[in-house]
């Protein structure tokens, strides 16, 4: 993994530790000051955001490490091992959600109304969600599922206190809104998560060339040699960054084992050159 990569990662994981570490203070002082257990609870929701952050911390430096022996291509799937622990941990976000925008509904909860609460609330939110913007751009510019993760968890904190910051405010005359607001959210979680599990999932399953890939090789392919023919059985293993691509080619028969040789080394150059993947090919006759 490229160092700048891994800067990104750690700047991202440790900024927000300290900007939830903050807002858990503040909410906790605030919440406790005008005793509602609605601001505390949100409080250690936010904290426990923490805890994702560490993971992207965790899976960058890990992922940044060199190949060895035991893993000869690097470890850079443990960033996709980070994105599935984050989507399961926003799963569980969400299934708290639910149980709680339920119990609303059920127990008529209502919320005492502060000014000073919805303003508290309505910074904490802004921040969030400036970080959760911040995170999901480090993780577009660099391909991160983790980071894109950490960004929805980020997002997710930002909503669920933005719903409070509502319910506090019109809570008094539509006390059903919070939990309606709650059930929405709750769902629009769900669904970030679940997709998020399944996208890093089938990257450590092995996810096949999607057919755009496939062409972009074969156009390679046929511009180095007219003798290139049926570019086929291209399979791309992704390892975070470093990614491995094996594909066969067929030559005339009577094509000489040096010209062979010559056409298969340049194709796997030029694939290094344009592409940045590490190529191996395989030369069959037809």
């Amino acid at each position: 993994m490229l160092n700048t990569e891994k800067k990104a990662g750690y700047l991202e994981g440790l900024v927000s530790i300290a900007v939830n570490t903050a807002l858990f203070i503040v909410k906790y002082v605030y919440g406790t000051m005008y005793n509602s257990i609605a601001i505390v609870a949100d409080a250690f929701h936010t904290i426990s955001d923490s805890l994702t952050s560490v993971v992207v911390v965790l899976g960058f430096w890990i992922s940044s490490r060199p190949a060895d022996e035991e893993h000869p291509f690097g470890h850079g799937r443990a960033e996709a091992v980070a994105s599935i622990v984050i989507g399961a941990m926003l799963a569980m976000v969400s299934l708290e959600f639910i149980q709680k925008s339920i119990n609303k509904f059920l127990y008529r909860e209502g919320l005492v109304f502060s000014w000073i609460l919805v303003i508290v609330l309505t910074v904490s939110t802004v921040v969030k969600e400036a970080l959760a913007r911040w995170a999901k751009g480090l993780g577009s510019k660099y391909g991160s599922g983790s980071l894109i993760a950490d960004a929805w968890h980020h997002r997710s904190d930002a909503i669920a206190t933005a719903l409070l910051a509502v319910a506090i405010a019109f809570g008094g005359s539509l006390w059903w809104l919070d939990g309606v607001l709650g059930l929405a959210v709750s769902a629009l979680i769900m669904y970030v998560s679940l997709k998020l599990v399944f996208e890093s999932g089938s990257e450590l399953l092995g996810k096949g060339a999607t057919k755009q890939e496939e062409e972009v090789v074969k156009k390679i392919v046929y511009s180095i040699s007219s003798d290139a023919r049926d570019v086929h059985h291209i399979h791309i293993h992704r390892y975070g960054s470093h990614v491995e691509i094996t594909l066969h080619i067929k030559l005339k028969p009577d094509t000489p084992l040096q010209r062979a040789h010559e056409i298969a080394s340049e194709v796997e150059r030029t694939i290094k050159e344009k592409l940045g993947w590490e190529a191996t090919v395989h030369v069959e006759p037809g």
